[in-house]
Formats: C-alpha cells, sequence, structure tokens
C-alpha cells in the first residue's frame, strides 16, 4: 500500500521511530506514532483522510524519503533552503528537476497535513514546512 509507505517516510522524517497501524479502511487510514520505544508516553495517535488513490505522487514520495534520510527537519520546517534540496534530490535521483517543476514537487508535500488524535478528537497535524 502507497499509503503506507507515504506515512511511514513523511511521520519517519517528523520524528517517528515506529508506528502502530490501527485501522485501514478504503477512506482512510490511522494509527499510532511511536518516538521513543523506551518511553511509552512519547506516542500520538494519527489519521489520515485519504485513499489509494489519493496517495502523493511518486516525485513527492521520492523528496519525503530525501528529507528523511539527510535529516533535512528541524522539527516540522526544512533546514536548507529551496535551491539546496533541488540540488540534493536531482543528485539523489539523477535528474534534472527544473526550479518550477521542483516547486510543484515541494509545495505538493507542503500542503499534506496528516491529523493527530488526542481522546478521539482530532486536534493538531503534522505539516513539513519551509
Amino acid at each position: 500500500m502507497r499509503r503506507i509507505e507515504f506515512l511511514q517516510e513523511f511521520l519517519g522524517a517528523l520524528g517517528a521511530v515506529e508506528i502502530e497501524w490501527h485501522k485501514k479502511t478504503t477512506e482512510l487510514i490511522s494509527g499510532k506514532v511511536i518516538y521513543d520505544r523506551d518511553t511509552p508516553e512519547q506516542t500520538q495517535e494519527f489519521i489520515w483522510h485519504k485513499s489509494e488513490s489519493e496517495v502523493p505522487s511518486q516525485e513527492v514520495i521520492d523528496l519525503i524519503k530525501l528529507i528523511r534520510k539527510k535529516k533535512l527537519l528541524s522539527i516540522d520546517q526544512l533546514v536548507v533552503t529551496r535551491s539546496e534540496l533541488r540540488e540534493s534530490y536531482n543528485i539523489e535521483y539523477g535528474l534534472k528537476t527544473n526550479e518550477q517543476e521542483f516547486s510543484n514537487v515541494l509545495e505538493s508535500l507542503e500542503m499534506i497535513e496528516v491529523s493527530m488524535v488526542d481522546d478521539g478528537k482530532e486536534t493538531d497535524a503534522y505539516f513539513i514546512h519551509e
């Protein structure tokens, strides 16, 4: 499932060391983010109201994989410029993505929100920004 692949990378880039999957239906996927295996209270429930057909493009998945691999976030904010990120993306994947093409990919990533759930209610969201 591409939703799981995306969420593992997205939530992993935001600090998840493990994800417990709770519910997977055609319209949503939910679970619990674990930040520290040795500290059980360091968790956060989440829900993402997306079907498999709504999963971001492979380019967006590749970008979040790069961000996670190179640890390019401080909490939820990118620690490199858009230009530096595009250069790293092009090198990593052997591409020649121009500024506009890359901006489209990055902006698609920045539009994604995964809802946090506290006491059964959606209260906040995971997201990435510049």
